[in-house]
């Protein structure tokens, strides 16, 4: 099921053509065990560091972001970097299909609706921020005829209807922990019987002497 729900994922990523971003392994001794939120990605966009070390930092650091809709009009009224955006999205999804999610993640059981997604885009968010946006959310679009009528008319791209129109990705479970079934007892090799005997030949009895 993991691999159906990672392999349909990679699908609606191509189909719309976005970007995959591959989160590196980082060259640190020692993993980077601090859950990263909101507030600590805008804090270094604010001080200034350079993308390359806030994209180091995303991929090392545990994703504990707010990924809701509101989360993301607020990351993205706060400057930071649409690319950064995505890939906080991208590791989230990633840490969440792999059970390995911290409590603090939250916004992506997010069901979207028309609504949320025009809001969205009336609050300035890029258009590239909605499309990843969808691409790991629950949704329940209104794509009938009117719904469409009404995306058009709020001024939502084509491209975006277009992916709100894709089927809605499948609920992501956490990963099953294998179970290692104990190994079969060795084969006990059956005892040796011994071969019983063949019973002695009696001997022929003496003759008696001649007289």
């Amino acid at each position: 099921m993991q691999l159906a729900s990672a392999t349909f994922a990679t699908a609606r990523y191509r189909a719309l053509g976005l970007l995959i971003l591959v989160p590196f392994q980082p060259a640190f001794g020692q993993a980077d065990q601090e859950v990263l939120s909101n507030p600590a990605v805008i804090q270094m966009v604010a001080g200034k560091l350079s993308k390359d070390l806030i994209v180091g930092k995303i991929n090392s650091a545990r994703p504990g972001f707010d990924l809701s809709s509101d989360g993301i009009i607020a990351l993205n009224g706060s400057k930071v970097d649409q690319n950064l955006i995505k890939l906080m999205l991208q590791v989230s999804d990633n840490a969440r299909r792999s059970g390995n999610a911290p409590a603090t993640l939250v916004g992506l059981d997010e069901v979207l609706t028309n609504e949320i997604v025009v809001r969205m885009l009336t609050a300035k968010v890029p258009k590239q921020i909605v499309l990843a946006k969808i691409q790991v959310s629950r949704s329940a679009f209104d794509v009938s005829s009117a719904g469409l009528v009404s995306l058009n008319t709020s001024k939502v791209p084509d491209e975006v209807i277009k992916a709100m129109m894709l089927p809605p990705a499948p609920p992501v479970s956490a990963a099953p922990i294998p179970v290692r079934e104990a190994a079969p007892p060795p084969p006990v090799a059956p005892a040796e019987v011994p071969k019983a005997k063949a019973p002695a030949k009696p001997k022929p009895p003496k003759k008696p002497p001649r007289s």
